[in-house]
Order: structure tokens, then C-alpha cells, then sequence
């Protein structure tokens, strides 16, 4: 029992934190006028801005899980945390952002306002708004369940199968980045597009610098040549002396 007391205690901060996330993100997406946002929670929209808010969260924790990915891949967060830790956090991350991606579609169904039905909210390009926005959407969430899935899966994809499933991630992420601009309704918000210009730019530079980890890492080990091996003599005839 005192073994796990550790690791509650370091899952909490993570928790902590997606909790005050969130509740900034349910801020920002009620109206800014002070009756109406006093009343928002008790107004038919409020499947609405809870859904806005939960994608907020879940693009957030989509974010942070491929980073960390990238962080335990090119080592950059070695000497600052353990990497079994960042690795950790790495699933644990994917998994609540496949929870909060879930609940950001799901939460639209009793929204009296918009009426989508279960189909338009699970089925790619079936929604009636915006549907190429809303189904990359749903190509980013089953995207990412395929890619959360791969690590119990490794033993059957093998490091080089398991490794393609993993890159698909930063096609995912641009998916989930195109759907947010194009099919948010605050994407006209000035604090949203500065959300998506950071996402963007923190995800451009962790990838350049795992590339340039990675080249760095083959110039410093480069693959020894295979020793030469003499051919065997064959019986019966003749050696050149």
C-alpha cells in the first residue's frame, strides 16, 4: 500500500491540473456577458459550452500526450525528470484525452439547440455541420484510440509496425488541429487562435528537435561494419598459396 502511495501522489498533479483546465476552458467558452454567463449552466446551451470546453481540454491533452512521446523518444526531458515517469505520464495522458475527446461529441446529444443524433456524432462526415471540420474530428479520435491500443499491441505489431501506428500521431494531431480551427465556434476568439498558434508551434518544434536528436544520435553510434568473414576451404581441392 505505501508502494502506491508514490504514484497517486504524482498522478494527482496531472489531475490537478486537467481539472483547472478544464474549469478555465468552461469560462472561457461561456458568453462574455455577465447575466447571461451567470445563467449559462441553466440555459438550453449548456451541453454547448460544456462540449466547447471539453475540446479544449481533449485538444490539450492530445498536445501534451505527443509531446511527451516525443520527449521519452528523443530524451529531452532526461535530467530533469525519470524517464519511466514521462513514459508513464505519456499513456496516462492519452487516456484521459480519449476520455475528454469522447465526452466533447457525446455531450451534444441532449443538446436541445443543435438535435445531432448518435450517428452524426460517431460517423465521419455525417454530421450536417460543417461535416469535412466535425469528421476529421472523428478520424483524430478513432485515430488516436488505434494509436493508445498499439502500445498493449506491440508484441503483435512488432517495433517496426508499432512504430508507423505511432507517427500516424502527428497526422492525428493535425487532424485534430484543422477540425478545432475550422469547426470551433470560438475559433474567432483572439485567445483561441493564440491556443492553436502555440499547439502548432510547440508541436513543429518538439518533431524538429526529435529529428535532429535522432541524427545527432547516428552520428555519435554509427552502425559498426560488418566484420569480413574468410571463406572456409573446401575439401578436396586445391588452396591458392
Amino acid at each position: 500500500m505505501t508502494a502506491k502511495l508514490p504514484a497517486l501522489a504524482r498522478a494527482g498533479v496531472p489531475l490537478a491540473a486537467i481539472v483547472i483546465a478544464g474549469l478555465i476552458a468552461l469560462q472561457l467558452a461561456l458568453p462574455s456577458e455577465d447575466p447571461a454567463a451567470a445563467s449559462a449552466l441553466e440555459s438550453v446551451h449548456r451541453w454547448w459550452y460544456m462540449g466547447r470546453a471539453a475540446g479544449f481540454v481533449a485538444f490539450g491533452l492530445l498536445l501534451a500526450s505527443m509531446l511527451l512521446g516525443l520527449g521519452v523518444s528523443s530524451r529531452v526531458f532526461d535530467g530533469l525528470l525519470v524517464r519511466p515517469w514521462v513514459f508513464d505520464m505519456h499513456q496516462f495522458v492519452s487516456i484521459l484525452g480519449l476520455i475528454a475527446a469522447a465526452f466533447h461529441a457525446l455531450i451534444l446529444l441532449p443538446d436541445p439547440y443543435a438535435r445531432f443524433t448518435l450517428v452524426q456524432l460517431t460517423v465521419p462526415f455525417a454530421s450536417p455541420y460543417r461535416p469535412l471540420a466535425v469528421g476529421l474530428g472523428g478520424i483524430a479520435l478513432y485515430g488516436s484510440i488505434v494509436v493508445a491500443v498499439s502500445v498493449w499491441a506491440k508484441c503483435w505489431l512488432g517495433q517496426r509496425g508499432w512504430r508507423a501506428v505511432h507517427y500516424a500521431a502527428f497526422a492525428l494531431f493535425a487532424a485534430a488541429l484543422v477540425h478545432g480551427v475550422t469547426a470551433g465556434a470560438d475559433s474567432h476568439e483572439g485567445w483561441a487562435q493564440l491556443v492553436y498558434l502555440a499547439a502548432g508551434l510547440s508541436a513543429m518544434f518538439f518533431t524538429f528537435f526529435r529529428i535532429l536528436a535522432a541524427r545527432s544520435q547516428a552520428r555519435r553510434n554509427p552502425a559498426s561494419p560488418a566484420r569480413a568473414v574468410p571463406p572456409r576451404p573446401v575439401e578436396g581441392l586445391p588452396h591458392a598459396r
